[in-house]
């Protein structure tokens, strides 16, 4: 029996600290592997680009600019299927959700409370036979 395609993940997140901690949880996954990390806006718009993701877990805040500029960019792009957006950001404001949610992003988690619900998001999206992971915001 022939194992479905590994989702492939990028990390994008200014800390250092906080990647780790993602890689660390992900390696615990199966059917998941993380491609790339980038830590700021330039550097994911050129790993989306040159690595094609299928889940990229994005930060709001990055010392470059905005990780809003990063999902702004890959809306754009003309890649289809498009990659899943998670924003995973300490920035868990309703203004910034909504605005999320209006570029593109399907799911917005507060780092300080949902880093491990995250997470679970991208084990769901990565076992397409179990149950669909349903486009919802989590605040």
């Amino acid at each position: 029996m022939k194992r479905p395609p590994r989702k492939t993940v990028l990390l994008v997140d200014d800390s250092r600290i906080v990647r780790e901690r993602l890689l660390a949880l992900l390696a615990e996954l199966s059917g998941v592997e993380v491609v790339g990390e980038a830590s700021g806006v330039a550097e994911a718009i050129r790993k989306v680009r040159r690595l094609r993701p299928d889940i990229i877990l994005l930060d709001i805040s990055m010392s470059d600019g905005s990780g809003m500029e990063v999902l702004e960019m890959i809306k754009k792009m003309p890649r289809r299927p498009a990659p899943r957006i998670i924003m995973l950001t300490n920035f868990a404001h309703d203004a910034y959700r909504e605005r999320c949610l209006e570029l593109g992003a399907e799911y917005f988690f507060d780092k300080s409370a949902q880093f491990e619900e995250a997470v679970g998001i991208i084990n769901e999206l990565s076992h397409p036979s179990s149950r669909p992971a349903s486009p919802l915001v989590r605040s």
